[in-house]
């Protein structure tokens, strides 16, 4: 049986950029096994290059 259980969601938090990227990059995969390869390169350089703003808005 299925239990639902009455819990307050959790707050929510701004995405991280190791977040978003790790997001990104199962798209990548997810578009590499449906045959689209130009869209996981792509995807790919998206993630790197929101980890490399990640870094500047570090620094």
């Amino acid at each position: 049986m299925l239990n639902l259980a009455t819990q307050a969601p959790a707050p929510r938090q701004p995405a991280t950029a190791l977040i978003l990227s790790d997001r990104l990059i199962a798209l990548a995969e997810d578009a590499e096994r449906a045959g689209l390869h130009a869209t996981a390169s792509r995807l790919v350089r998206l993630a790197c290059s929101v980890l490399d703003e990640g870094k500047r808005a570090q620094a």
